[in-house]
């Protein structure tokens, strides 16, 4: 999945759900998120990926889960960490499912 830079926004189909993937990077001012209409898009049908989310301001709903990616020498690492009770179901599911594999 590419980082959507250029275009803020991109849309990806998965069955039911619609996963948009946002980068906020070139955001000035939180006013930009207000002004976007991308609140529209934020939906319980709907997965939001968002990067650089400190640049919408507060304006932006708080997430279910907060993902910090790391570069540790010639690997990758991602750590999850559940901020309301909805993150911490899809979190204890996800960590279920990865530990009986």
């Amino acid at each position: 999945m590419k980082s959507p830079t250029y275009t803020l926004l991109e849309h990806y189909t998965f069955s039911r759900l619609n996963l948009y993937h946002f980068d906020f990077y070139r955001f000035k001012d939180p006013s930009e998120w207000l002004s976007s209409g991308f609140q529209e898009y934020f939906g319980p049908q709907s997965l939001c990926l968002v990067e650089w989310p400190e640049r919408a301001g507060a304006s932006l709903v708080p997430p279910d889960l907060e993902v910090a990616l790391e570069t540790l020498a010639a690997r990758r690492r991602a750590r999850l960490r559940a901020l309301t009770p909805a993150g911490e179901a899809w979190l204890a599911s996800a960590l279920a499912r990865c530990s009986a594999s």
